[in-house]
């Protein structure tokens, strides 16, 4: 995409030949010269004018650089900071020995590497700070004028001036959508590939395709043209910036191949589009290629993996693409889309603010306009589809925005994806940033038509007419920013600033109290990553949130924590001690090497939380070092570990160890009604099987309860709940605890309501009745539901009802060593 070529977007909101012509042409040397230099000068607005509304649009004056902008408990953002802060300590986001201790953090199975260059960036700015706070910060700001120049430049390769490309980019550069992800979401902030898929789909129907041959030259390098070479360039940042973002130009890029077959526009553009969709792909399989090997020779992690209904539940939605922004500034319309979000996604809507703002609606509406038109010449036959003139970009722009509907919307082809090849790309609403990018172009050519009409009518000659091109694009930038801001996209950075303040200071203290290389168990126990929460649904916890857990870790520096070993591998050791006693996790941590305890309260609430801290200080003799804010506390476990030490063989906390870093486990069965008991020691290991039963069942029925050494227990289960234990044997390898339903329906039959519910199933080996003998019920637990299949459903294996975990199989090699 140059910038170079006189501005034809007069000819082309025309939509003649004569556009193409005009594009063919060689201008005139001082014609050139004078354009380069307003694509410059267009280019450096787009740039400083993004800036300058991003800094507006989140009142950065109200916060500070080395502060993260983001530091909140309901969001993603302490993800990213870790993910920045292990980058910058140790050059990777795939290992990371700080968190998951005492294995490391290993990410393969949550991968980053389609961000690779979005990570490379990262590193850049971390040559000049190891800040993870100053750099995320500074990279979350970056993509804002990242995106403004690429669009710029594709909206130039489209043939709009520069004035108008800069107005347009910069409205696409501040859609609430980038507001909207922030820092919850940084890497998808970073969205300045979106416009060079773009443009690589534009330009299969456009006057420069995307690969070009030479005149001259070798005829084996006769391909090799500069065009192609940056047609080549961009497939591979796509590839590299986004792994939304690269599905989504390969769908398009495809689907426009599809389209120019239909059309009959030419080999060169059905091919053009299948090779650049292979490049891109090609390129983000190199980039996940750690990721794709470890995943072979590992096998897929269930817990990780998304379900296909979270393709609906996270899907586009028309309607949400013209509603005004959430909290908008004019009165009436400030709590429009609140409500109907409210009504039609209640709980979490993502779909919700991916409005294109008043410019872009305009733009859409023109492009449904274009493809009603384009349907009824179509009607005509296949002589009409050839009397399409595909020389008017914003024809070809309104089949890429019909392209991206058919794609995500609900129901739509993200469904068939998801159902029959990978529900991995599940959240597809997405893809409303390239509507966004053909939007603003169909208002762009608008822009253009009226700016040419002014020009040429009698009033409007000479500098007039100027001016009042100039008065219009004005007002479009300045009503669209407007439109497409809100303070509601403002942070707290008061609050943020607080917390983040009192974690630091905490972490100092932390640092202080603790030895170089000090191992810190934290409390209570949060599956990583996305804890409790399951897309769609309300955590089943009192603990709504996922990564409050990593605050000691952005906060120290040379310390370890248990907490980020991936849930569903051997590595999560502690999500076997999430539903024991306390002080049965307290006592595996310690004899494990855990120098330390980190407790977050709000984990607990507020009640638990005082029984938690009563139970600790009493175990570990001491109380707890507590936070400024007071919302976390730091217990020192060396004085318990030594008197382990000293009233233990050290035969019995080999045991102990062994059975804490390498536990029993009790996983989700392959239906609902088993459980399977997992050992991965060579020897046979004695443990004490419990679970809650919860009715009720069909009248007149019993439980019937399987167990691995064939003993059948029958239950009458109802409304209270029913305590099962039994001592078991449990082999090497896997075991099933079954259950079924006397006289009642058959797990076969369609179900709607669970028959009952087993909650916090747990395996509990006799060897810590050794070092700690309190292990009575009264005592709380480490976690705050059990591991994430902690309640099984008992239905139809069919049956995925809301709140259930989907069944795994249980890990079956020991946790590798980093």
């Amino acid at each position: 995409m140059n910038a170079g070529p006189p501005p034809a977007g007069d000819a082309a909101a025309e939509g003649g030949t004569r556009a193409a012509g005009a594009a063919g042409e060689d201008p005139a040397p001082a014609e050139a010269s004078g354009s380069r230099g307003r694509g410059f000068a267009g280019g450096a607005a787009a740039v400083i004018l993004t800036s300058v509304g991003a800094y507006l649009g989140l009142q950065l004056w109200r916060a500070r650089l080395n502060v993260p902008f983001r530091y909140e408990q309901i969001d993603d953002t302490k993800f990213y900071l870790a993910l920045v802060k292990g980058i910058l300590e140790h050059g990777s986001y795939l290992h990371n020995p700080s968190l998951g201790a005492p294995y490391g953090q290993v990410l393969y199975d949550f991968p980053q590497g389609a961000d690779n260059l979005n990570l490379a960036l990262i590193r850049v700015l971390g040559v000049f700070s190891s800040d993870a706070g100053l750099v995320t910060n500074l990279f979350f700001l970056a993509t804002f004028p990242l995106t403004g120049l690429a669009a710029y430049c594709a909206f130039r390769g489209l043939r709009l001036g520069p004035a108008v490309a800069c107005v347009c980019s910069i409205l696409f550069a501040l859609l609430p959508y980038h507001f909207y992800r922030h820092e919850s979401q940084v890497l998808l902030s970073a969205y300045y590939a979106v416009p060079l898929g773009a443009y690589l789909f534009l330009s299969l129907f456009g006057p420069d395709p995307p690969f070009a041959r030479r005149a001259n030259g070798p005829r084996p390098l006769a391909w090799a043209s500069g065009r192609s070479i940056a047609t080549v360039a961009a497939c591979v940042v796509i590839g590299s910036a986004g792994l939304y973002y690269a599905v989504f130009a390969v769908l398009l890029l495809l689907g426009g191949a599809v389209v120019a077959l239909v059309a009959r526009r030419g080999a060169g553009s059905i091919l053009a589009g299948v090779v650049a969709g292979a490049a891109i792909a090609i390129t983000l399989g190199v980039n996940l290629a750690p990721s794709l090997l470890y995943t072979a020779r590992h096998g897929s992690d269930p817990a990780v993996v998304r379900r296909a209904i979270e393709t609906d539940q996270l899907g586009l939605r028309l309607s949400d693409l013209v509603l005004p922004v959430h909290g908008h500034r004019l009165p009436g319309l400030g709590n429009v889309n609140a409500r109907y979000g409210a009504e039609s996604s209640p709980g979490y809507c993502e779909s919700c603010n991916e409005t294109l703002g008043v410019v872009g609606a305009v733009g859409f509406v023109l492009l449904c306009l274009v493809g009603l038109g384009a349907c009824a010449a179509a009607a005509a036959g296949p002589e009409g589809v050839r009397r399409i003139d595909w020389q008017r970009p914003y024809r070809p722009a309104a089949v890429g925005a019909a392209l991206a509907v058919g794609i995500g919307t609900i129901g739509g082809i993200s469904g068939l994806i998801a159902f029959l090849v990978t529900p991995d790309i599940r959240a597809w609403n997405r893809i409303s940033v390239f509507i966004a990018f053909f939007s603003l172009l169909a208002a762009g050519i608008l822009l253009e038509t009226a700016g040419r009409r002014l020009r040429s009518g009698r009033r409007g000659s000479g500098r007039r007419a100027g001016v009042g091109a100039g008065v219009l694009l004005a007002a479009v930038l300045v009503v669209g920013w407007l439109d497409e801001t809100t303070p509601t996209f403002v942070v707290d950075y008061g609050g943020s600033g607080s917390e983040y303040a009192s974690d630091q200071a905490f972490g100092r203290t932390i640092q202080a109290v603790m030895p170089p290389g000090a191992g810190i168990f934290e409390l209570p126990y949060v599956p990583f990553p996305e804890g409790y929460h399951i897309p769609g649904q309300p955590p089943p916890s009192a603990f709504g949130t996922s990564y409050e857990l990593l605050r000691p870790y952005l906060s120290t520096r040379g310390l370890r924590f248990s907490f980020g070993a991936i849930k569903g591998r051997p590595a999560d050791w502690e999500e076997a001690l999430s539903a024991k006693p306390l002080d049965v996790a307290v006592a595996g941590a310690a004899v494990a090497g855990f120098d330390g305890i980190y407790v977050d309260p709000r984990g607990y609430g507020s009640v638990v939380a005082r029984r938690v801290r009563a139970r600790l200080t009493g175990l570990l003799g001491a109380g707890p070092v507590v936070s400024p804010a007071g919302d976390a506390w730091l217990f020192d476990a060396r004085p318990y570990a030594a008197r382990l030490r000293r009233t233990t063989s050290p035969a019995v906390l080999a045991a102990v160890r062994e059975a804490t870093l390498h536990p029993l486990r009790t996983d989700c069965g392959p239906t609902p009604a088993a459980l399977i008991l997992s050992n991965p020691g060579p020897t046979p290991r004695a443990a004490t099987f419990t679970a809650s039963v919860v009715g009720p069942l069909p009248g007149g029925a019993k439980l019937l309860i399987t167990y691995p050494d064939g003993a059948v227990e029958r239950r009458i289960v109802g409304p209270a709940p029913v305590r099962l234990e039994r001592r078991l044997v449990v082999r090497p390898g896997r075991s099933t605890v079954g259950f079924d339903v006397l006289g009642g329906t058959p797990f076969g039959a369609a179900a709607t309501t669970p028959a009952f519910v087993v909650s916090e199933p747990t395996l509990t080996d006799g060897i810590f009745a050794r070092v700690t003998a309190s292990t009575d019920a009264g005592v709380p637990v480490a976690g705050l539901v059990g591991p994430p299949c902690a309640t099984l459903y008992a239905a139809s294996a069919a049956s995925q009802l809301p709140g259930s975990y989907p069944p795994r199989p249980p890990p079956t090699d020991r946790p590798p060593a980093f």
